[in-house]
């Protein structure tokens, strides 16, 4: 596997299955949604990244400096069971609602990212060289930030977590984050 060397700012989330789909069953669905719609919503919930407070500053801040911004996904096991009722309209800004695009379909799920094509991401990441990079954890060693229920964050490289021994973990899939990044669901 290869070390991320040229990602220094990314959106970073722990994935498995979900709402009674597996995680293959969730990739299978989400590349129908990118052949049908031209995108993916790739839902999540939770406190940390959010859409309009988080993700959306995040990805316009570092494409300044970068070309792409991507969601680089840890598979997990996982036992989430929400409520498995559809979203039907998505917001870019908390005010103005539109329909679920035809093709994309987002269960149990507040908020989605918004992707191009998830491919295997074959790499490794040391979060002990990465910080919290936007909101009230900004600063914040990645390491200790993405513990417990905390599984995703808005992640900058760090100079001031470098650790020579650390540990690893392998990131699964890639995908580039699309305009307008980050929606909230209902």
């Amino acid at each position: 596997m290869n070390n991320i060397t040229n990602q220094d700012a990314f959106i970073f989330m722990k994935v498995g299955d979900h709402a009674g789909e597996t995680f293959d069953q969730i990739l299978e669905r989400k590349r129908k949604e990118l052949n049908s719609a031209g995108k993916i919503f790739w839902g999540y919930g939770g406190r940390s990244c959010h859409p309009i407070q988080q993700v959306q500053p995040f990805v316009q801040l570092q494409l300044k400096r970068h070309n792409n911004i991507y969601l680089l996904m840890q598979s997990v096991h996982s036992t989430a069971d929400p409520d498995i009722e559809p979203a039907t309209e998505y917001s870019k800004d908390g005010i103005n609602w539109e329909r679920i695009p035809d093709g994309i379909e987002v269960i149990g799920s507040r908020y989605a990212l918004v992707l191009g094509d998830i491919e295997p991401g074959d790499l490794e990441l040391s979060l002990e060289n990465f910080e919290v990079g936007i909101g009230p954890s900004r600063g914040k060693a990645a390491s200790k930030y993405i513990q417990g229920r905390i599984d995703k964050a808005c992640l900058v490289v760090s100079e001031n977590f470098h650790a020579s021994d650390s540990v690893q973990i392998p990131i699964s899939f890639k995908a580039p984050l699309l305009e307008p990044y980050a929606v909230l669901l209902r």
